[in-house]
């Protein structure tokens, strides 16, 4: 059975645990994304060296993929991560119903760009490419469909073995009319009480959380956070869509926090650039998950106290990433010039020491917020990360 304690709070802002039977995480923390049980730059059995004490993998892939039997084959997804002792959790394929559906359609992610009157304007919510009723979603899989539903999500997950699962959902697009995303948010609603029903029998080893939606619409967003709220379950997902702004995401979080059991934790859902991690820290915000570090590593970009530097620019230095990081690239001397020939030479090392050096700025990130609340220094350190971030 899953348990949250709250350690210290400052307004909304606080420090908590959570505790299993197997494992434990201090708060707030962001989860490494693990798409397939894995991460593509690093084996599975250098996972237990990370200092990231949070991951989360991917539903929907890993059905696809036929990877859930060798999960269960090896016992669950920790002994399949070889990391026993770390806190797991498994999304409920949610988002692909968004990234898959209306996301490839136009290529647009939870948060609108500027100027996207047009897209608005030109969107049509009938045409998905998943076909979405109140009993489930079809997928096309390699030119075959693929369902999922509240129970099918339900026994996946079971079978993955995670600590905490997500409830079915459906993340909807920033581009959706106001009446498609309330007609979403009701069956979502719906689903969770399906979810709940079919989660029965489980609650002991793995926590389900509820996940509110609603979009950018505050009367929404409120009913969906009072709704989800009401229910028995451990702890609550904040998904879907933050507006055509960055500066929404924590005005919209803030909505929903006030609302949810301040005695439960909150996940903000696939959200995770500095500035929004702070926004939502503000807000109440408890766990986090993104593939910022990791995807961008593999893209070249490195996360630094002197901000995001792209390896490009920086391939003639005979220099460090950084001082006084404890990641193996900087604690080997790997010089920036050195990855850079490595990148061009497609050797394997190159995304490895980055993925590594990303993870661990970003664990550090996490400690410091945590610390930084502990001593009512929060805002200090939000300002100083906010002048390169």
């Amino acid at each position: 059975m899953m348990k949250f304690q709250i350690q210290r709070k400052r307004k909304k802002i606080s420090t908590g645990i959570i505790t299993t039977s197997n494992s434990s995480i201090q708060t707030p923390e962001l989860a490494i994304v693990a798409t397939d049980g894995q991460l593509r730059s690093l084996p599975n059995d250098v996972l237990k060296d990370l200092p990231s004490p949070y991951f989360i993998v991917n539903t929907y892939h890993t059905y696809t993929k036929e990877i859930i039997p060798k999960i269960e084959k090896a016992g669950g997804i920790h002994s399949f991560m070889q990391i026993p002792d770390r806190f797991i959790a498994s999304d409920s394929g949610g988002f692909q119903v968004f990234s898959l559906g209306f996301g490839r359609g136009s290529g647009i992610g939870k948060i609108l760009p500027t100027a996207s009157d047009s897209l608005r304007i030109s969107h049509d919510d009938n045409k998905n490419f998943n076909k979405i009723t109140e009993n489930r979603v079809e997928f096309e899989f390699d030119g075959k469909p693929k369902i999922l539903s509240p129970e099918i999500s339900m026994d996946l997950q079971h079978k993955i073995g995670a600590n905490i699962m997500m409830a079915f959902d459906e993340c909807t697009s920033p581009l959706n009319s106001k009446e498609y995303i309330k007609n979403s948010m009701e069956r979502t609603h719906r689903w969770l009480d399906r979810s709940i029903e079919a989660h029965k029998g489980f609650e002991e080893n793995q926590a389900l959380f509820g996940i509110v939606q609603g979009g950018e619409y505050e009367d929404l967003r409120k009913e969906s956070a009072r709704v989800v709220g009401s229910k028995d379950v451990p702890g609550f997902g904040i998904g879907g869509s933050f507006g055509d702004f960055q500066e929404a995401l924590g005005t919209t979080v803030g909505w929903v926090t006030k609302i949810l059991p301040p005695e439960k934790p909150r996940h903000l859902l696939g959200i995770g650039k500095i500035r929004d991690v702070f926004a939502a820290v503000e807000q109440g915000v408890d766990l986090f998950d993104c593939v910022i570090p990791t995807r961008e590593a593999r893209h070249r970009m490195l996360y630094t106290k002197k901000g995001r530097l792209y390896l490009r620019k920086l391939k003639h230095l005979d220099e460090p990433i950084e001082k006084n990081c404890a990641c193996r690239a900087c604690v080997e001397g790997v010089t920036m010039s050195q990855l850079w020939t490595w990148f061009l030479a497609h050797d394997l090392r190159a995304s490895a020491y980055t993925t590594l050096h990303n993870i661990q700025f970003y664990a550090d990130m996490m400690r410091e917020i945590r610390e930084s609340i502990e001593m009512g220094k929060f805002e200090e350190l939000r300002e100083t990360y906010g002048k390169v971030y």
